[in-house]
């Protein structure tokens, strides 16, 4: 039997700010920012990789834990991160389909060919693999992106759970690292990629491969991997240190906040998201420790609620303003601004939208997906536990 997991509220309040700060980054005017706070606002898809490392460490704290032979069934998981993630996102692609419909027949029109990239697209997105195929990675809903690269890791997360159950804290300090070295040969490898697609006569496209280095899960997969790795190395760690705590705080918020700050050049932009790892995994360990004054704040039940709520926040933030615009176009209103009026008039809609969702769609739609699809319950399963600690 598994043994009951501590919560980790300051993480789910973490999401939140990471939620936000993508929002920030697609729709705030930067016009009039200081630099260093407009390098900021620039740096929101940065947070998608906290999403992942985040996500690879709440699996493995939620799954594994400190057990030495934890399992992890597939059907069961499986079942659990569907019900969890795909009632969501197909609203998401719902609310955004006018959209994106109304744009291929405004410039195809209404042809075999429009009708062939609406269905050819749609089978993309609806079917989680969208980031594997440049032409559709960023279509119909652009932020469901990172939902498909997060399919794949799902998919793959049953069956790296045994090796990682066999390494001790040694072993795993190992992985880290070469989990973090995997990401910058394979970010070099699609460098050269770029190059060579960018010569004369190469015969491939260099746009299309932009788009790969974007967005293909397996350049992600070594952010997703530190992610677990950390996670089972601190269900291992031998004891609590509150001091150690609060130090890996400071030294992911101040690394994070620096490396977000500043301008980087344009080849140094593409390892931008490994240069933030180290600061991601000391700052995810640190907030689980719940004792710095930063955790206890992301842990107060208003923060909790609004992490609860940015995954709804997350995909719906991009089809709700696609719909404010088109409003404000078809009555003529005139109100339509990147301005901050309107940007804190839209981003509290947003959250509040994103809040009732959780509550009245998100949450009832998950526990109905899992009513039907699981299979019979055993006893302290331990596919229940992502949901009282920190939600991926």
């Amino acid at each position: 039997m598994r043994t009951a997991l501590r919560p980790l509220p300051a993480l789910t309040g973490l999401r939140f700010l990471a939620a936000f700060h993508v929002v920030l980054f697609h729709y705030l005017d930067r016009d009039g920012l200081p630099a260093w706070l407009a390098n900021t606002v620039d740096s929101g898809p940065n947070s998608v990789t906290l999403f992942f490392v985040l996500s690879g460490f709440i699996l493995a704290y939620s799954y594994l834990g400190a057990e030495p032979d934890a399992t992890v069934p597939r059907r069961a998981f499986w079942v659990a991160r569907f019900a969890r993630v795909y009632p969501v996102y197909l609203l998401g692609l719902v609310l955004a389909a006018p959209v994106f419909v109304g744009r291929v027949l405004q410039q195809q029109g209404l042809t075999g060919e429009s009708l062939l990239t609406i269905a050819g697209i749609g089978t993309a997105v609806g079917g989680l693999f969208q980031a594997w195929l440049p032409g559709a990675a960023c279509e119909w809903n652009c932020p469901g992106w990172s939902l498909s690269v997060e399919a794949f890791f799902y998919l793959v997360f049953p069956f790296a759970a045994l090796p990682v159950l066999r390494m001790g804290r040694r072993r795993l300090r190992v992985a880290l690292g070469l989990s973090a070295l995997a990401g910058v040969v394979l970010m070099g490898g699609w460098l050269y990629g770029l190059y060579v697609a960018s010569q004369p006569g190469s015969g491939l496209d260099s746009a299309a491969w932009k788009v790969v280095g974007a967005y293909n899960p397996l350049l992600r997969l070594p952010q997703f991997l530190c992610g677990v790795f950390l996670g089972r190395l601190y269900c291992l760690r031998p004891r609590v240190s509150v001091p150690f705590d609060r130090a890996m705080v400071v030294v992911g918020v101040g690394g994070s906040l620096v490396l977000f700050g500043v301008q980087w050049g344009h080849l140094a932009l593409y390892f931008k998201d490994l240069a933030l790892l180290p600061g991601f995994a000391c700052l995810i360990w640190g907030l689980a420790g719940g004792t710095d004054p930063l955790a206890r704040a992301l842990a107060r039940p208003g923060m909790v609620a609004l992490g609860e709520a940015s995954y709804a926040l997350y995909l719906l933030h991009s089809p709700l303003n696609n719909w404010l615009h088109a409003v404000d176009v078809y009555l003529r209103l005139g109100w339509w601004s990147r301005g901050p009026v309107f940007f804190t008039g839209y981003a509290l809609l947003c959250v509040a939208v994103s809040l009732v969702v959780f509550r009245r769609v998100e949450e009832p739609a998950r526990r109905w997906l899992r009513s039907r699809l699981a299979a019979p319950a055993r006893p302290a399963s331990s596919a229940s536990l992502d949901v009282g600690t920190a939600r991926t």
